[in-house]
């Protein structure tokens, strides 16, 4: 899955999921030494709760993107101090491939721009 979107770390795609959807996302790996299998496990936090989901490898972005979209249409719309964003985030849910594909390359977009200046610290 690191590949495909050319990300350096796990962290990478924590950054890209919450530039995509707006809103604090924790991105972990998960190990499961009896079953050699590993997954990613993420954490979409709501307005008053948080609801995390463990992944299996192989995924792609893809289809990360659209089960993470169906965890942010449970938690709903995401606000800061009970203020609504200013942007609303993309429904990622109803995108078209071609639009998620959008959505995600400029998500990688501000991934790229966040860790230049992040690495000027």
């Amino acid at each position: 899955m690191l590949s495909v979107v050319d990300v350096d770390e796990v962290g990478d795609i924590e950054t890209l999921l919450m530039f995509l959807f707006a809103r604090p996302v924790r991105v972990g790996e998960v190990w499961d030494d009896e079953a050699g299998a590993t997954a990613i496990e993420v954490v979409i936090a709501g307005n008053d709760e948080s609801i995390g989901s463990a992944y299996e490898f192989p995924l792609s972005v893809m289809d990360l993107a659209r089960a993470c979209a169906e965890t942010v249409e449970v938690l709903g719309a995401y606000t800061r101090d009970g203020f609504a964003l200013e942007e609303a985030a993309p429904d990622v849910s109803s995108m078209g491939e071609t639009q998620l594909i959008t959505a995600l390359q400029q998500a990688l977009g501000q991934v790229r721009f966040f860790n230049m200046m992040d690495a000027d610290d």
